[in-house]
């Protein structure tokens, strides 16, 4: 059974609340105790708010832009931009994506006022509860729950001496935001309207246009009304001495002005009956991976801060343990066809954030979906697929638009479609090349881990060609290979205030790179090797990494355009991400300069952050920046910073709800929910297809511990793996799916001490991991930690 955490600072705006979702629709409760709001969103209804012109056709103007910008000069290449478009048609403002909407809002309201308010967070049932003491001394309790996959947020009201809950049902929600980040507000681009059918209260939200519509439904035996203005739905909800009732409010998006009904849902179960359907479904992706810590635990969440930020060694591995259960929790609510937005699947604001898209350049990649692979549900991360394999036909266009070349280009923002349309001077997005090869990755690592081939179907096919054809025509042959040109490193310039626009920044080398390596595993899924040479090609002509003058690993390529440190993105950490490059592998004079750069970067980015370690005006911005350092680090067996990038994420990015900011305590947002966890499974298993490292980042800090369901490539799943003062010892088994990943079933294991094998002292570095659970152990030689 897994911890039920319990707050009570008060939730006023819904950037405070409680959060549950299923997957598909979230609901967030917040308020007062006595006057509570629980906002409804789907992960569907986009509100199409926006223009949405096509990528501007700046290839005419290519040539001169090129020119200039391998000159040195990207002033007059940013100007040679701007230019052509204008001609296009764009103003020079930002076009934004289409944003996440709310759906409804229900309100309950009791009389008697409150006190003694508890929020409780229950994770493995994805339950959140608000509970309070009336004038009177009668204490009340609202629960929430999104079944696991249902479009339905289920609500219960409980009270010990019995009173009226009354309920409102309409659309509000927040025109301000913690932060302006230039994001339109929506309000002005819907309208609900207000029905009663038998019942049940309705209200249907429909778009400007009514290109889309949102249709929220409260069932049960409720007496509606209808306000005066048609613009809310009333009902009373009397609640016996003891009692609890439930209600059950469904969720449907369509397209055009009708959307289809949801299925009825069962309203015979009572609640345990739910909690129980919740553990067999959401709660067995939670317990897929558990961390243990031994942490210390305290009563409320801010007892457990308060102390871990006083230094407390047993709180701080507490909040990590928290923020491990309780970021996948957030990580697996909020994704079901779709992968989490900047916010998941909640919504509370007429103004998001970002527009509460996907940004694609980091946020996603490096922060939702993080950590669903390594930490036992990789099943999720095909959700990014879902999300991106619509829109082929749009990434054609950007590359023919924009670079006038053959094949794909992603754009750096995504929701309703697939054009790059989303530019600014400051933030050339039209020019990071890097997506399409990022998406390749996790394909890749998804069937790596899985063994599932039927996930390379044909449409992903198309994207894996298409990435490499944009590869092949839209770089510049030059007398060592090919270039990037021109290209952006996200989101950051050579010089702060500067044109960002570059030749070949060093993420968009890497991915490309690392494309080619996710590549060969989907053509080897899907048996089609004809590709294989064009990308070993394209991989090849690519310029080297370059250590910088100041020692650090260079962001751009090319010496002509200077570091910038002082930046929350860390991008050129790129190729240690994942599978690291090979160009950082191996004993050679160049691979380990490359590390002393990458490892220099590192300790830089930190010191700059630790310079001002707070929201801005200070430097602590950014949560998945940190999970860019901690990942690098991890690779590098640099125990040390991972754990600081961990500890930043954890006592400063979470709530007393148990929800993740953008900055340090500021800005709804799922990067540190997704992000955290894989960092923390990157320093305890790192993996190719075969080869296995264990506890390859291992903090002296964390004594013992251990971790369950953690994956590795190779179809690999570590059932258990755990430390102690003497030694480690891990389970493991192979999914028989996995088989033709590695015929052999050999995997070398990289251990910091020698192992043995089911009590057998193992005869080299090399084992064959079965389809039965194989159980290794490493005895410590005198020294308790692996700590680098």
């Amino acid at each position: 059974m897994l911890p039920v955490f319990h707050t009570t600072t008060p939730a006023p705006t819904w950037e405070e609340g409680l959060i549950t979702g299923s997957g598909r629709v979230g609901g967030i409760l917040f308020g007062p105790p006595d006057d509570l709001r629980i906002s409804l969103s789907h992960e569907r209804f986009f509100i199409p708010a926006n223009p949405r012109p096509p990528a501007p056709d700046i290839a005419p103007a290519l040539p001169l832009i090129r020119e200039a910008i391998l000159a040195g000069d990207s002033s007059r290449a940013s100007d040679l931009v701007t230019e052509a478009t204008r001609r296009s048609g764009y103003d020079g403002d930002l076009i934004w994506t289409d944003p996440l909407g709310i759906c409804a809002t229900l309100s309950i309201a009791t009389p008697g006022g409150s006190s003694d308010a508890r929020r409780s967070i229950d994770p493995e049932h994805g339950e959140v509860a608000v509970s309070w003491a009336d004038a009177s001394g009668g204490r009340h309790t609202v629960r929430a729950l999104a079944p696991r996959d249902s479009e339905s947020v289920h609500v219960a009201m409980e009270s010990e001496t019995g009173t009226v809950f009354e309920l409102t049902l309409g659309l509000t929600g927040d025109a301000t935001h913690a932060l302006e980040t230039g994001a339109p507000d929506y309000s002005g681009s819907v309208r609900a309207t207000c029905e009663i059918e038998g019942d049940a209260g309705r209200v249907t939200t429909h778009t400007a246009d009514t290109a889309m519509t949102s249709t929220v439904t409260v069932r049960g035996s409720l007496p509606w009304t209808r306000s005066a203005d048609g613009s809310r739905l009333r009902s009373r909800m009397a609640v016996a001495a003891g009692a609890r009732e439930v209600i059950g409010i469904d969720l449907a998006v369509g397209a055009g002005a009708h959307p289809p009904a949801p299925p009825r849902p069962n309203r015979d179960a009572d609640w345990a009956s739910l909690r129980a359907r919740q553990s067999a479904t959401h709660g067995a992706l939670v317990r897929a991976s558990v961390l243990d810590l031994e942490g210390t635990g305290f009563p409320t969440t801010e007892e457990l801060w308060d102390a871990a930020r006083s230094g407390d060694a047993g709180a701080r591995r507490g909040v990590v343990e928290a923020a491990y259960l309780s970021g996948r929790a957030h990580a697996i609510a909020s994704t079901g066809e779709l992968p989490p937005t900047l916010q998941g699947v909640w919504q509370g604001s007429w103004k998001p954030a970002w527009s509460a898209d996907y940004t694609m350049n980091g946020n996603l990649q490096n922060g939702g979906i993080a950590g669903l692979i390594a930490t036992g549900t990789p099943e999720l991360a095909g959700s990014l697929l879902n999300l991106v394999l619509p829109f082929l036909d749009d990434y054609r266009e950007n590359a023919r638009r924009i670079f006038g070349a053959d094949g794909m280009l992603l754009p750096s923002r995504m929701s309703t479609h697939g054009l790059a349309n989303h530019f600014h001077e400051q933030f050339p997005h039209l020019f990071w090349v890097g997506c399409g090869g990022w998406v390749l990755r996790f394909a890749a690592d998804l069937v790596a881990t899985t063994g599932d081939r039927s996930i390379v179907d044909d449409r992903l096919w198309q994207l894996v060609e298409g990435v490499l054809r944009f590869g092949e025509t839209a770089t510049v042959a030059t007398e060592d290979g090919r270039s990037f040109v021109p290209d952006y490193s996200p989101e950051n310039a050579p010089v702060p205030g500067g044109s960002p626009l570059v030749a070949d920044s060093t993420i968009d080398v890497a991915i490309h790179r690392d494309a080619a390596r996710a590549a060969r595993v989907l053509a080897a899924a899907r048996g089609d090797h004809s590709l294989d040479e064009r990308w070993r090609r394209l991989a090849a002509s690519l310029p080297a990494y370059r250590r910088a003058d100041d020692g650090t690993l260079a962001e751009w390529i090319s010496p002509r355009w200077p570091e910038n440190l002082g930046h929350r993105h860390a991008s050129q950490l790129y190729p240690l991400w994942y599978e690291p490059d090979a160009a950082f592998e191996g004993a050679t004079h160049d691979a380990a300069a490359l590390r002393d750069a990458a490892a220099a970067t590192i300790a830089a980015k930190i010191a700059w952050r630790a310079e001002a370690p707070s929201a801005p005006p200070g430097r602590m911005e950014m949560a998945f920046g940190l999970v860019q350092l901690g990942l690098a680090a991890a690779a590098l067996g640099d125990a040390r910073s991972a754990l600081t990038c961990v500890e930043w994420l954890a006592i400063d990015h979470w709530r007393p709800s148990l929800t993740t900011t953008h900055d340090a305590g500021s800005i709804f947002n799922l990067d540190a929910s997704g992000g955290l966890p894989a960092v923390v499974a990157a320093m305890l298993l790192n993996s190719t297809v075969d080869t296995l490292s264990i506890l390859p980042a291992l903090p002296r800090e964390w004594r013992r511990g251990s971790i369950s369901g953690l994956r590795a490539r190779g179809g690999i799943v570590v059932d258990r793996l755990a430390w102690d003062d003497d030694g480690c010892e891990l389970t493991l088994h192979r999914l028989p799916e996995a088989r033709w990943l590695r015929p052999d079933g050999r995997v070398r294991v990289r251990s910091p001490h020698p192992f043995v094998i089911d009590g057998r002292p193992a005869s080299d570095d090399t084992i064959v991991v079965a389809e039965h659970p194989v159980t290794l152990r490493s005895e410590w030689d005198g020294s308790r930690s692996v700590e680098a």
